[in-house]
């Protein structure tokens, strides 16, 4: 099975498709499509979140004692950022554990990075001498989404967890991917219709 085709890469930033790494057909996050290291292999390649050398370097250099400790800390920054994230689609701007999780964690591998000129513009590149460094670049992501114009496009699919921008124009799109949440919404609907 495939689990990392154009269909789970649907959230518009890097950091909501590291978000949506769960199969969720309800609202219940339970089932973690990154259930092992070479399945977060997998995603980071396609991602658009790690440089080849920073591939290279999960590839090769990361030591398999480290590998449990690592996916438990994957894990828990995807549901931090979830919950913090659906905080701000609800429109709930008072501070919340999440938010502030978050925020601990940006200072953190902030003060773990350099700031770096990319070809026209700066941006934070973090330290691979730090143990820390493959959750300072899922971090940096997610701060780059939070500074962002576009996080007042973020919407939550109506039928799962999964986030999305909404660029289209007015309401716009409902759900994460017509073909999946999409589809079911409308056999759902048609069905109670029916009855």
């Amino acid at each position: 099975m495939i689990l990392w085709n154009e269909d789970a890469l649907i959230g518009g930033h890097a950091a909501l498709d590291f978000s949506n790494t769960v199969d969720d057909q309800d609202k219940l996050r339970e089932i973690s499509r990154i259930s092992d290291w070479s399945t977060f292999l997998e995603w980071a390649k396609v991602s658009s979140m790690f440089s080849n050398k920073q591939i290279d370097a999960l590839e090769n250099e990361i030591q398999q004692t480290e590998i449990p400790r690592l996916l438990a800390n994957i894990h828990a920054l995807r549901e931090t950022e979830y919950a913090a994230l659906s905080c701000i689609v609800s429109g709930e701007i008072k501070p919340n554990v999440a938010m502030q999780t978050l925020e601990a964690g940006i200072k953190t591998a902030i003060n773990n990075s350099s700031w770096v000129l990319d070809d026209i513009s700066y941006k934070w590149a973090v330290n691979r001498d730090n143990p820390h460094w493959v959750i300072d670049v899922l971090t940096l992501s997610i701060e780059d989404l939070l500074r962002s114009e576009d996080i007042t496009k973020l919407k939550e699919c109506g039928r799962c967890t999964w986030m999305f921008l909404n660029k289209g124009r007015g309401r716009g799109r409902q759900w994460c991917n017509m073909s999946t949440c999409g589809n079911r919404a409308k056999s759902a609907s048609f069905r109670s219709r029916k009855q």
